[in-house]
């Protein structure tokens, strides 16, 4: 009987020797894929100093729909090969939810639109040059043309009113009629003669 105890006891202790000698076994982390996309887009900002690019980008395919993002590129100087505003094609590299523009072509600028010259062209004949108005258009510093939003003055131009002023919807683009009422109220409405909210009327 005691034979058969140290013969068990002897079995357990090499048992456990043995495995306290083994080496722990590693957890397996799979390597992130790696992807690459291509887009165009129009740049909208450099960053030197973090080395990231900021694209108004079209939908790149199999990856996301249309959107801004601000990415870094791999290597600075392809920040040096391109301006605000340029038109580019550019190649992204994604390894799990890092994301890096690895290629960059510029394709050509993107016309700046001048609030400034269009009011000039198609606004100062009847509000004046500098918004005082005129026999045809009422003045733009003074009186209810201070009391309108943004978004109202933008739909003004657009569809016009009646007689007392004409649309702009098929002659100007969107983007034209939302940077001349940009300039009338950040230029020409900046120093206003505002007058009390009870005098508002049309």
């Amino acid at each position: 009987m005691r034979v058969k105890l140290l013969v068990f006891l002897v079995f357990v202790a090499a048992f456990l020797f043995a495995c306290t000698n083994q080496e722990p076994l590693k957890p397996v982390s799979p390597k992130a894929a790696l992807h690459y996309y291509q887009s165009k887009g129009v740049v909208k900002k450099i960053d030197m100093g973090s080395g990231k690019l900021t694209v108004d980008h079209e939908t790149i395919p199999g990856y996301m729909e249309e959107m801004e993002m601000t990415e870094p590129v791999k290597d600075k100087a392809m920040l040096e090969t391109v301006k605000v505003g340029d038109k580019i094609d550019f190649e992204i590299e994604r390894i799990g939810s890092n994301i890096t523009f690895t290629k960059i072509t510029k394709t050509g600028e993107v016309a700046v639109i001048n609030g400034a010259e269009i009011y000039k062209t198609n606004c100062a004949t009847c509000h004046g040059e500098k918004g005082e108005g005129a026999k045809k258009g009422i003045p733009l510093i003074s009186g209810h043309a201070l009391h309108h939003s943004e978004a109202e003055h933008i739909k003004q131009v657009a569809d016009g009113e009646g007689e007392k002023m004409p649309a702009f919807k098929d002659k100007l683009t969107a983007e034209q009629i939302a940077e001349v009422v940009k300039f009338v109220r950040t230029e020409i409405q900046k120093d206003p003669k505002r007058e009390d909210s009870h005098k508002h009327s049309h």
